[in-house]
């Protein structure tokens, strides 16, 4: 009986995380899915909690993110049709690919932060803190621009396409062209 709850807490759970959004007369989706070792879910406050080595949760649609640590604290609506927040605590990977600015170029960061990560819907952001260090690279990857950053804190604004940081250290290596053209 217990795995039958769990199975049935997992098929909600992930038919839950689903979201879609109207786009110019298209539909596009997003899917949530998380990797745990245990789940705890507060049906009265609709949170869910998820632990393991690590736990993990992903999102996949126009933008693209993984969330991987001890511990993430999921916060969802009462329907479980979309995922508020998500706050990630322990040392703490995010990985994620972001939506394509005005020139089309979209950019992979991987990074990492020792305290914690935060994500929030509505604002559409990434926050995470601690002795963050994350590599940015262009793609499609042509040299033109690998980046690293060193910081206390990054937020990363999915939408806008920004990336804050502060303070730290950026280093930014760029191809140049041999055979005697500068």
């Amino acid at each position: 009986m217990r795995r039958f709850w769990l199975g049935a807490m997992l098929v909600a759970l992930a038919a839950g995380m689903l979201t879609v959004a109207p786009a110019q007369q298209t539909r596009q989706t997003q899917t949530g899915k998380v990797t745990f070792g245990e789940l705890v879910w507060d049906f009265e406050n609709n949170t869910i909690v998820i632990t393991g080595s690590p736990a993990r949760l992903q999102v996949r649609g126009v933008t693209e993110a993984e969330l991987c640590a001890p511990r993430i604290n999921v916060d969802a609506d009462a329907n479980l049709t979309e995922i508020r927040g998500a706050t990630a605590t322990g040392s703490v990977q995010v990985n994620m690919l972001t939506a394509p600015d005005n020139n089309g170029k979209r950019r992979r960061i991987n990074a990492t932060a020792q305290e914690r990560a935060t994500y929030n819907q509505a604002n559409a952001t990434v926050t995470m803190v601690g002795n963050v260090v994350a590599d940015i690279v262009a793609l499609p990857e042509t040299g033109e621009e690998a980046a690293h950053l060193e910081s206390q804190q990054i937020t990363v604004d999915l939408r806008a396409s920004t990336l804050t940081a502060s303070p730290g250290s950026f280093e930014v290596t760029t191809e140049v062209e041999s055979g005697g053209q500068q």
